[in-house]
């Protein structure tokens, strides 16, 4: 199977690109209007249009910046090619759901690059907790200045804090609350480009969650639920070659535990899960999901 790249982000360069080596059988091509710098040996373009017209590749994975994702998803699906794209899926609602029926009507997968929750760290979290119980979640991303030719930091680029991490927030909620029935206590996102703060709540489940630009690094969640307390680092970007912890306070008798977990590549998990999912045909498989998480960015926008 071939894969084709537009874009040639960093991410894609320091994690994305490492975990599609890894997979026998697949050929990766690259279209970038910025030059290669890395070694490779792949086959590259230019123009991002001849890129989808030319190449012979079934799957494309969109890592533009965010104002070019609606573009080139759609244009991508009309040329019937699978597509992937980096968060956020689009900056508004009624884009990203013109990209789902473009998907639908020609059976094609649609899906948005983000898997933290997928991650072994997240995933014994989720197991810990007695749901049955009260669930007070505390989440914070918070990171340091960007450089100043970051398109994070221009309106018209699709930059922002809400954009670019609305995402992480939204799935709290789609995992947590099960559905769109949450009220929304507290939304500070008057100035949202540089930084958004949230609480929410749905029966027993409280969610205070955290997003900076220009601020200390801090990634981070603690939930207390009954008796414990459990706190992760790294929840939202977990590294990809050191094991993680899960913290775990006893706050009855005041005593702390770790558990380790051994170190799992989330970019390895996402990309076999998801050819997986277009070898057999799945194309369906995150409609429903995409569709909710905008729903939810768009309430809390």
């Amino acid at each position: 199977m071939k894969i084709l790249i537009l874009g040639n982000s960093s991410i894609f360069q320091r994690k994305a690109l490492p975990s599609l080596k890894k997979i026998r059988k697949i050929n990766i091509e690259i279209a970038s209007k910025r030059n290669i710098n890395f070694n490779h040996n792949y086959k590259t373009y230019k123009s991002y249009a001849t890129a989808i017209n030319k190449s012979k590749a079934k799957v494309v994975y969109i890592s533009l910046i965010n104002s070019e994702h609606f573009k080139w998803a759609l244009y991508c699906l009309k040329k019937n090619k699978h597509v992937l794209i980096d968060k956020p899926i689009t900056t508004n609602h009624i884009d990203t759901l013109k990209l789902i029926s473009t998907a639908s009507k020609k059976k094609l997968f649609l899906s948005e690059v983000i898997f933290f929750h997928k991650h072994r760290q997240f995933e014994h979290l989720i197991k810990y907790l007695n749901f049955k119980k009260p669930i007070k979640l505390n989440s914070k991303f918070h990171i340091p200045k960007l450089s100043k030719k970051n398109f994070r930091n221009y309106k018209k680029f699709g930059g922002g804090c809400f954009h670019d991490m609305s995402t992480y927030a939204a799935y709290l909620f789609y995992l947590f609350f099960k559905n769109d029935n949450f009220q929304i206590l507290k939304l500070n996102n008057k100035k949202k480009f540089a930084n958004f703060n949230l609480v929410a709540k749905h029966k027993n489940i409280l969610i205070r969650s955290s997003f900076k630009f220009n601020s200390s690094y801090k990634n981070e969640m603690t939930i207390d639920n009954a008796k414990y307390r459990y706190k992760v680092n790294f929840i939202f970007a977990p590294p990809i070659d050191n094991n993680t912890n899960i913290r775990i306070l006893d706050k009855n008798i005041n005593k702390n535990y770790i558990i380790t977990l051994k170190k799992q590549n989330a970019f390895d998990k996402y990309f076999s899960y998801i050819f997986n999912l277009i070898k057999k045909k799945k194309y369906n498989y995150y409609y429903n999901e995409i569709k909710k998480i905008s729903e939810i960015r768009q309430q809390i926008s």
